[in-house]
């Protein structure tokens, strides 16, 4: 009977020490409900910001390499539409000489008949 006397107020203590242990846990969030969901809030701001580069501290780079991807388009596509004009001459050029070459053979076939 001792034993289980002994059982019973062990278990009572600590169910009693579990109980304070909750009430401690209800009266901290009594006092700031919101303060693990801010903590929680800013870490994701933060992660989102660093994915997506967003903000002063991470969007000011993804600006700046932006503005320097769409120079270097600006340069390439420039510099394409000088490479299509160069070829364009040629291929003028080419027509131009192939017509003279006709010409030519023409005129001299024309002369010796």
């Amino acid at each position: 009977m001792d034993d289980i006397d002994k059982l019973i107020t062990e278990s009572k203590e600590t169910k009693k020490g579990e109980i304070e242990n909750i009430l401690e846990e209800i009266e901290q969030l009594k006092q700031d409900p919101t303060k693990d969901f801010k903590s929680e809030y800013d870490n994701s701001i933060q992660q989102l910001s660093a994915k997506e580069g967003l903000g002063k501290t991470y969007g000011q780079p993804r600006r700046l390499t932006q503005e320097r991807l769409r120079a270097e388009m600006t340069k390439c596509e420039q510099a394409q539409k000088g490479v299509d004009s160069l070829i364009d001459k040629l291929e003028d050029l080419c027509e131009e000489a192939v017509d003279d070459n006709l010409t030519i053979n023409q005129a001299t076939l024309g002369a010796k008949k």
